[in-house]
């Protein structure tokens, strides 16, 4: 009998982690499920551990690859999934023991594609809901499903708090070598799907490492963060435009602005001929045809829309701005705290 939900797991480099993920996971009210564990090239024990739980439980099955990312294991997982759904825990959180039942139950009972649930970010030990669906539907239709999304403060860009018809995936693949994988593909699935049902209950635990907490910010991580929401913004509204409200596109425009002027203003503190003139066309190119939404968008700060008036008008304008009024403001605010 083929499994009902495929449950995928990359694995990297989590030895201290992987036994309490994988044990919540096998401690499942909903039995009829198979644990994938893609072992990404781990140098640590985890290959080991990963046959050892596949040597005592059937339902486990084990992948072991060449390091390819995140995206890439994910990918491998889906290409041998045999699951009507499929859902993603990563290999450093854990889930409560009865989340995927109550994910299965909710698509089930409601004809929905895509089951979203509630998580916990678990900080230093401390428990932090992060969501909730409040006096929402527990059923939303297509185009409510994709405002959520690109609102991103209900429904989250996120994989792993959700249970999806594998269907959803026939075309869809996370994009390798790349940050922030979840937000360029998680809307293609909410694209498909009819109907997304809520599980108004935290039931997914993200442990946040101190490593992640305190990680720096580098070119790549700001260019994907921006790429990522700009597609998504880009791609729904070319084809969602007079669907979706007004509103909702002001909040979809804050969070690609916000990272359009973080990944810009870190390109104009480069020294060493870093900017990349893609980057800054792309930049402008967003600023420009979206400036009516920008001014407009109550989410947006009055100082972000001067930004992207400016910047949208005259970069040499913004530059001299920010390199004497901005800049040196910011380095003498961080040496204070130091």
């Amino acid at each position: 009998m083929k499994p009902e939900i495929s449950i995928i797991v990359p694995v990297y480099k989590v030895e201290n982690y992987i036994r309490k993920c994988v044990d919540s996971i096998l401690a499942q009210s909903f039995e009829n499920f198979e644990l994938i564990l893609v072992d990404d090239g781990s140098p640590d024990n985890c290959p080991a551990i990963c046959d050892e739980y596949a040597a005592k439980d059937p339902r486990v099955r084990v992948i072991h690859k060449p390091n390819g990312g995140l995206s890439d294991a994910r990918n491998w997982g889906l290409n041998i999934a045999e699951g009507k759904y499929v859902g993603f825990v990563d290999s450093d959180d854990w889930v409560a023991e009865d989340m995927y039942e109550l994910l299965y139950h909710s698509i089930i009972e409601n004809d929905s594609d895509i089951a979203v649930c509630c998580h916990y970010e678990v900080v230093e030990g401390e428990l932090f809901q992060i969501n909730n669906f409040d006096g929402y539907p527990r059923v939303l239709g297509n185009v409510e499903g994709l405002s959520e999304l690109l609102m991103d403060v209900r429904i989250k860009n996120l994989a792993w708090d959700k249970l999806y018809k594998r269907e959803l995936f026939r075309n869809v693949n996370y994009p390798v070598g790349v940050y922030y994988e979840d937000t360029p593909t998680t809307y293609k699935l909410f694209l498909q799907a009819s109907k997304v049902s809520l599980v108004n209950i935290p039931k997914y635990f993200y442990f946040k490492r101190k490593e992640s907490i305190t990680g720096s910010k580098n070119l790549k991580k700001l260019q994907d963060k921006f790429y990522g929401a700009y597609e998504k913004y880009d791609n729904v509204r070319s084809q969602y435009r007079d669907k979706i409200d007004k509103a909702t596109w002001g909040w979809s425009a804050n969070v690609v602005i916000n990272e359009a002027m973080e990944l810009y203003n870190y390109l104009l503190r480069q020294k060493d001929g870093t900017a990349q003139s893609g980057d800054v066309e792309k930049v402008k190119r967003f600023l420009r045809e979206n400036l009516s939404v920008i001014l407009t968008a109550k989410p947006i700060g009055p100082k972000l829309k001067m930004a992207a008036l400016i910047l949208s008008t005259s970069e040499a304008f913004y530059s001299l701005l920010y390199s004497t009024l901005i800049f040196p403001f910011r380095k003498e605010k961080n040496q204070s705290l130091m």
